[in-house]
C-alpha cells in the first residue's frame, strides 16, 4: 500500500462514526457485531452497554487493529462486516501493539526524522504520525474513537498529547519521498544560579514532562548547571 493511501484510510477512520472495541479491526455495528463483541472478550464485555448503545454506521476498532484493518482493506463499506477488510490479507499478519514493534523498519527513539505515516509505539499502544505534529489513534483515553493526539515528543502540546518511545516504517508500506516532520519555533534558555528544571518549566509554561521531553539529553533534571541551554520550546 501507497504511503498517500494508508494516510487517507487513516483520515477517512477519523472521520467516520467509530468506538473503541477491543480487538475489532472495522466491523460496523449491526446487531450481530454488537453482540459478538460486547461478550467476546472481559473488556468489551465491562463496556457492553456502551457497544449495544453504538449506531449501525458505527465502525469498531482498538489501537493496532486500526492499522491492520486498513492493511487488510477496510474501506469503510458499510455492506462488508468488517468495512471491507480481510482478516490477514495482503501479507499481513495478525500481531499486538507490542509484537508490531518487531515488524517495523528504522526503529528508533529520536523523533526529530520522524515522517507522516510511520508507527508511533509506547509499552501497549500504538498510533500513526500523520504529518504537522499530528498522530491518528484508536483510544478510549480522550473521546473513546478514532482521533488526533498532538506528537509531544516533537514540541506539540496543544490539546491531547502524548509522549511515545519509540516510532518506525510499516514493511508493508509503501514510503514515497516525503517531507519530514515541521518543527514548531524552538526556544532556548541559558540557566542561571538558583535555577531547577521545575522552575524553569513553569516560567516557560510547559510542565516538567514537556521540558524532559525537549532535553533528552539532560538524564537527571535534579542536575542542570549555570550556563547550560536548555530548550523550552
Amino acid at each position: 500500500m501507497k504511503v498517500g493511501e494508508f494516510l487517507d484510510k487513516l483520515k477517512l477512520a477519523e472521520k467516520e462514526k467509530t468506538l473503541y472495541i477491543k480487538g475489532c479491526f472495522g466491523a460496523y455495528m449491526n446487531d450481530a457485531n454488537k453482540k459478538r463483541y460486547s461478550t467476546n472478550l472481559a473488556y468489551n464485555a465491562a463496556r457492553k452497554n456502551m457497544i449495544m448503545a453504538a449506531t449501525p454506521d458505527t465502525f469498531g476498532f482498538d489501537c493496532v487493529c486500526l492499522i491492520k484493518g486498513i492493511l487488510w482493506g477496510w474501506n469503510a463499506d458499510k455492506t462488508k462486516t468488517y468495512g471491507g477488510a480481510v482478516y490477514k490479507s495482503n501479507g499481513v499478519p495478525d500481531v499486538g501493539a507490542d509484537g508490531i514493534l518487531a515488524y517495523l523498519k528504522g526503529v528508533s527513539s529520536d523523533f526529530n526524522g520522524i515522517v507522516a505515516g510511520e508507527v508511533v509505539w509506547m509499552s501497549g499502544h500504538v498510533g500513526v504520525y500523520v504529518g504537522g505534529g499530528k498522530v491518528i489513534e484508536c483510544t478510549p483515553k480522550w473521546t473513546n474513537d478514532v482521533q488526533y493526539s498532538n506528537l509531544g515528543n516533537i514540541g506539540y502540546t496543544s490539546g491531547h498529547t502524548r509522549y511515545w518511545k519509540k516510532h518506525g516504517k510499516l514493511p508493508w508500506v509503501e514510503y514515497e519521498d516525503i517531507p519530514t516532520v515541521q518543527k514548531p519555533s524552538e526556544k532556548y534558555y541559558i540557566v542561571k544560579k538558583g535555577d531547577t528544571s521545575s522552575k524553569i518549566a513553569k516560567a516557560h509554561g510547559i510542565s516538567l514532562r514537556e521540558f524532559s521531553a525537549l532535553n533528552p539529553s539532560i538524564t537527571n533534571l535534579n542536575k542542570i548547571y549555570v550556563g547550560q541551554k536548555v530548550r523550552v520550546k
